[in-house]
Parts: structure tokens; C-alpha cells; sequence
């Protein structure tokens, strides 16, 4: 009679066990409603990004990396801070709000004013976070892409958070239609003599933590070499990680003393 006392107490507390895992489970946020608390909240997220061009007949390679802090509020992206290295025109660095954005580049020297190392433009700016074509802050775009979602299983760790990976794929023309800022290849609306990418596939995966928020996101996708070589292809490839989702977050205006307006930039032969 012990024996079955005990059983059943072993039976009871494994059913409460699964009982309250369901439940737990049940009242989490899905991925959606979890990147719509982070935006309207006061915190932010951090951002390491590589992307890759494979073009031409000898399939040349151009990589891009970057590193970005992106601060929240308001239910979007507030403020920008981003690193950008190995670009033709080297180092860079950008400190973007929603009206205004500062630049630094290694070869501004040459063009500034003596003292000054930022370029101030006034204009809006659009602040996102992105993965290739995909606008991962923008709540419509992600529930359509895990819509798409083919593939789901359990992944690595990152960021300190044990992973689900999804896969799947969307296509350039339905993240047009939820993000008309898109453009192919940085240029060119996919409508028009264009319209032919609209129906080019945008593979993606998707690594979501416990929490729900993205940890990392790659893409890859086919766009026109060039606005003149609409004919050839080139691959892009995108593979962006993201951490310490929520962090306090302070981003601010370089120095008003180093900042130089467009009008006070000079010509190298200029005496």
C-alpha cells in the first residue's frame, strides 16, 4: 500500500511538472509580441554583422563587417551608433537619430576644417535593424517570414541563451510589399524593369532565444550585378548576431566642438 502511495505521489508531481511547463509555455510571448515589448522599452540591443557580394565571372568576393548599438523607444529604433570596417573607403563610423546622423571616416581629414573630425547632416533617417532584405524590427515583416518558417529544431547557444532555429524562405517582392524602402542591389524599386526579382527567393534562418528575440539571422539572395547588368547576378549573403537584448543603452552626439557642417568642408587643393 506504501509502494502505490508513493507511485502516485511520483505520478502526481511529474504531472504537475509537465502541467506547469505547458503552462509557462503557453503565456510566453511569441516572437513577435517579445521584439514589440523590446522596441517600446527603454533599453537596446548590440549588433555584429558581416556581409558578403559574390559577382562577376571570377566570382569576386566583397565583404563588409560592422558592429552597431541600437538604442529603443518610442516602439522603434531611437538611435544608431555603428562601427563599419573593411570598406573601400576604410574605417567608418555613424551616430544616426531619426533627424539628424554624424559621420566619421578616415579620409575626412583631407576635407574637413581644421580641428573637426564629424560630418553633422541634417535629414531623416530611417533606423532599423536589418538581416540582408529582412527588417527584423518591423513586427509585420517577422510574423510573415516565421510564417514561411519550413524548418524548426533546436540549435546552439549564443548570447548566453540556448536557441530554436527556424528556416525557411520569403521572396524580395512580399518583403517589398511590407517594406516599400526596399531596394535591389541598394538601387532599384523590384517593380519596373526590375519586376523579374520580385520572384527571386530570400533563404533565411532564424536562431530565437528562450525569450523569444532574435540571436542571429542569415540571409542569402540574389540581386542584379549593377543598374546597367540587370542580366547577371550577384549573391549576397548576410549573417548579423545580436546580444544583450534590454542592456542600458546611451548614445550621444560626438563632441559639438569636432563637428563640421557641409557647407565648412574644403577641397584638398584648396590653401
Amino acid at each position: 500500500m506504501r509502494r502505490r502511495r508513493i507511485g502516485l505521489a511520483l505520478m502526481l508531481t511529474a504531472s504537475v511538472s509537465v502541467i506547469g511547463s505547458q503552462a509557462e509555455a503557453a503565456t510566453r510571448p511569441g516572437p513577435v509580441a517579445a521584439l514589440k515589448r523590446q522596441l517600446n522599452g527603454h533599453g537596446g540591443v548590440r549588433e555584429s554583422s558581416v556581409y558578403r557580394i559574390l559577382s562577376g565571372p571570377k566570382k569576386e568576393h566583397l565583404t563588409s563587417r560592422s558592429r552597431a548599438v541600437h538604442a529603443f523607444g518610442g516602439g522603434g529604433i531611437a538611435a544608431v551608433d555603428v562601427r563599419y570596417s573593411k570598406f573601400a573607403t576604410g574605417d567608418a563610423r555613424s551616430i544616426l537619430f531619426p533627424d539628424r546622423g554624424y559621420t566619421w571616416q578616415r579620409d575626412f581629414p583631407d576635407h574637413l576644417p581644421a580641428g573637426k573630425s564629424w560630418l553633422l547632416e541634417i535629414q531623416k533617417n530611417d533606423l532599423y535593424l536589418t538581416c540582408g532584405q529582412i527588417r527584423l524590427s518591423d513586427p509585420a515583416t517577422l510574423r510573415h517570414v516565421l510564417a514561411t518558417t519550413t524548418v524548426k529544431r533546436p540549435a546552439g547557444v549564443y548570447d548566453g541563451t540556448r536557441t530554436t532555429l527556424y528556416e525557411g524562405s520569403t521572396t524580395i517582392g512580399h518583403l517589398y510589399k511590407l517594406n516599400p524602402r526596399l531596394r535591389v542591389a541598394g538601387f532599384e524599386k523590384p517593380t519596373g524593369q526590375y519586376a523579374s526579382y520580385a520572384k527571386l527567393p530570400v533563404k533565411w534562418r532564424l536562431w530565437l532565444g528562450s525569450d523569444q528575440l532574435v540571436r542571429r539571422c542569415q540571409t542569402r539572395y540574389h540581386e542584379p550585378e549593377s543598374p546597367w547588368n540587370t542580366k547577371d547576378r550577384s549573391l549576397s549573403t548576410a549573417d548579423v548576431r545580436f546580444s544583450g537584448w534590454g542592456d542600458e543603452v546611451d548614445i550621444k552626439p560626438p563632441p559639438a566642438e569636432l563637428v563640421a557642417t557641409p557647407d565648412e568642408l574644403v577641397s584638398s587643393d584648396d590653401d
